[in-house]
C-alpha cells in the first residue's frame, strides 16, 4: 500500500541500502532533521515515524546487535501492518 505516494517496503529498502552502503548518509539525514525548524521536524516525525525513529535508534548508544534487532522489528512490523491493511482493503472491494 502506498504511504504518501511511496510504497512502505520501498522506503525500508532505501533505508537498508543507505544503512549498508553509506551509513554516513543516515547521520547527515539525522543532522539535517535536527537543524530544520521545530514545526517541520515534528511534522516529519509524525509522517515518517518508523524511519525517523529508526534513525534515532541507529545513532543511540545501545549495543549494535540490539539496535539492528529493534530496527528490523520496526521494519517488519511496519511492512506487515501496511500489507495487512492493503489486503483488507482489496478484500472489501471484491465483496462490494
Amino acid at each position: 500500500m502506498p504511504f504518501l505516494g511511496f510504497p512502505v517496503t520501498g522506503l525500508w529498502i532505501a533505508f537498508a541500502a543507505l544503512w549498508i552502503f553509506t551509513p554516513s548518509t543516515l547521520g547527515h539525514i539525522q543532522h539535517w532533521l535536527a537543524t530544520i525548524p521545530l514545526v517541520f521536524e515534528v511534522i516529519l516525525w509524525i509522517i515518517f515515524l518508523p524511519w525517523v525513529g529508526s534513525l534515532w535508534i541507529w545513532h543511540s548508544s545501545l549495543v549494535l546487535w540490539l539496535r539492528v534487532l529493534i530496527i528490523v522489528v520496526i521494519a517488519l512490523a511496519t511492512i506487515g501492518m501496511f500489507n495487512r491493511r492493503s489486503a483488507t482493503t482489496r478484500q472489501r472491494a471484491r465483496h462490494s
